[in-house]
């Protein structure tokens, strides 16, 4: 039961105030645990994008591997000083799922083909199909996911404003 003039639990058993702390507070948590995991993969991944083959003998130098794990982990620090609602944070951070799901498919189908094509490889496997299996496929299907990741963003944003 809550209190109209505070807004507080009354005559709340004290587990059901435990479970709802645990459920107010576990989406913050959640963030905050995964934070140094994804920081660290990124960093990494990076690294290998920079020094590609190597990578190896990089990843021996620890100053080199600090530069670029703060490059990962450092933005997102500074946008969180400035968006301090959870909310709104997840609400952004959700529109990059258009990007992963519509844009990068696309993009390693290209890249792929390329490989494949200056390797003297047959761009023709077991998976391709007629329709799917076209350059101008992977290029609409990535320029619908950019148009859709900017929409679904202005959104968000706008709703936020």
């Amino acid at each position: 039961v809550w209190d109209d003039e505070t807004g507080e639990m009354v005559n709340v058993a004290w587990w059901a105030r435990a479970i709802s702390l645990y459920v107010v507070c576990f989406p913050a948590l959640d963030v905050m645990s995964a934070f140094p995991l994804n920081a660290i993969t990124l960093g990494d991944n990076i690294m290998v994008m920079v020094y590609g083959r190597k990578i190896g003998q990089v990843m021996k130098d620890r100053s080199k591997v600090r530069v670029f794990r703060l490059i990962a982990a450092i933005p997102p620090i500074i946008m969180a000083i400035f968006i301090r609602q959870l909310g709104e944070i997840t609400d952004i951070a959700g529109t990059t799922g258009f990007i992963i799901i519509f844009v990068f498919p696309p993009l390693l189908y290209l890249v792929g083909r390329q490989t494949a094509l200056t390797r003297h490889y047959s761009r023709w496997t077991h998976y391709s199909t007629v329709l799917a299996s076209q350059k101008v496929s992977a290029v609409l299907v990535g320029v619908f996911g950019g148009v859709i990741f900017l929409y679904v963003l202005t959104l968000v944003i706008m709703a936020d404003a």
